[in-house]
């Protein structure tokens, strides 16, 4: 399929039955505004949940643009790895470059995480600031499900809740080669914020069953090494 501009609306936004979709808000703006689309241009739209359709442009108000619904792709370019992802708070912008990677990587959810070493802290104006980045990562590489961005907690409370999971990781030196999952597995990783984890949170992931990888000799920053970890898990399973 050729590359055309992806564009994101809500569940209560497409009508399949009728087969037509708006636009709203700044979705509508760029599409209207910044693009310039006329009508009988073709789009992608996603829901952010991993179905995306793709679209002619119909017409158009000055806040909404109406498109006439083609195909239906579920789960359209997504990993079939289900990848949860804790992420130490990092300093500056690099909790969000970090996440702007993985998204584009495949990852399918993340928890920013409050660790011993995490000196940056996590407001209301960071968590809309990275759910936003998340949607704009998802658009970047043409995929149709939208990471959330899960509210902040303590590093003991989510190796809790992440027992569930069958495949628990943990990057840090010294670990296991990088294992190859299969498709259809569910799985979490956790990544250290500066410094790393300290003795005693790689204490408690032993607890919890998380299995200790290693990234190999390189060593990377934090955010760097967030994006190879789920590169890494996931690539073996990816298709053209």
């Amino acid at each position: 399929m050729p590359q055309v501009e992806v564009y994101h609306v809500s569940r209560d936004q497409v009508d399949e039955s009728a087969r037509t979709a708006v636009i709203s808000g700044d979705e509508a703006h760029h599409l209207l505004r910044v693009r310039r689309a006329q009508p009988g241009d073709v789009v992608m739209l996603i829901d952010g949940q991993g179905c995306a359709w793709q679209a002619e442009l119909r017409d158009s108000d000055k806040h909404t643009a109406t498109c006439s619904l083609g195909e239906r792709f579920d789960q359209w370019r997504e990993s079939s790895v289900k990848l949860h992802l804790g992420l130490a708070l990092l300093k500056g912008d690099h909790w969000l470059e970090a996440l702007d990677g993985c998204v584009q990587a495949g990852v399918h959810e993340v928890t920013p995480l409050q660790t011993d070493r995490s000196i940056a802290g996590w407001k209301e104006n960071k968590a809309k600031r990275a759910q936003r980045r998340s949607l704009e990562s998802a658009k970047q590489c043409g995929r149709a499900h939208v990471p959330p961005v899960h509210p902040e907690q303590q590093l003991a409370e989510w190796c809790i809740q992440m027992a569930r999971i069958p495949h628990r990781f943990v990057a840090e030196s010294g670990g296991h080669s990088v294992p190859i999952l299969s498709s259809g597995d569910e799985a979490v990783v956790a990544i250290g914020p500066e410094g790393g984890f300290t003795d005693t949170e790689l204490d408690l992931f032993d607890e919890h069953g998380f299995k200790r990888i290693d990234l190999g000799a390189r060593r990377f920053r934090a955010e760097m090494a967030a994006i190879v970890t789920v590169t890494r898990l996931i690539g073996p399973t990816e298709t053209c």
